[in-house]
């Protein structure tokens, strides 16, 4: 072998080492980042969960009005990251029929900007919505907690 031989696979070698080091960093720093990742939507969804416990409970106990509830409820739900997550619609629909009802309802602010004679016509769709949805909301409500603390 002449010399030329030996240097030009010398340096291959070192390029591959070199490339293979690298490519063991980057595999290394992707696993870091998606272990942050989970710790991240880990932490979100025990928070989440908190959350959605305390209301769910609040409305079992009537601390909370079943609009309200339905309302917080559906946006948590929402954000809500789990690998085996059901269908909320199909799973709570009472929740979902509560929220559908009061969703578009001005809240703060822009209810005080309405006109009074809305507002009334508003709160009695809203309270007959909770009337007749009661028992399908207190009924989801209890799924809801029968859910999470099988996640525990």
């Amino acid at each position: 072998m002449t010399l030329s031989w030996i240097l030009a696979t010398l340096v291959a070698v070192l390029i591959l080492g070199g490339l293979s080091f690298y490519l063991g960093r980057l595999l290394w720093l992707i696993k870091q980042q998606q272990l942050k990742q989970q710790q991240v939507v880990a932490t979100k969804n025990a928070n989440l969960t908190e959350s959605i416990v305390l209301i769910a409970k609040a409305m079992r106990e009537g601390q909370c009005e079943l609009s309200e509830g339905a309302l917080r409820l559906w946006v948590l739900l929402d954000h809500l990251q789990l690998p085996e997550k059901p269908d909320a619609v199909l799973t709570y629909p009472g929740l979902f029929k509560m929220y559908d009802v009061v969703k578009d309802m001005p809240t703060h602010q822009a209810r005080k900007e309405r006109d009074k004679k809305e507002i009334r016509h508003l709160d009695h769709l809203r309270e007959q919505a909770e009337i007749d949805l009661k028992a399908d909301i207190l009924a989801d409500v209890h799924k809801l907690l029968a859910f999470f603390q099988k996640q525990k």
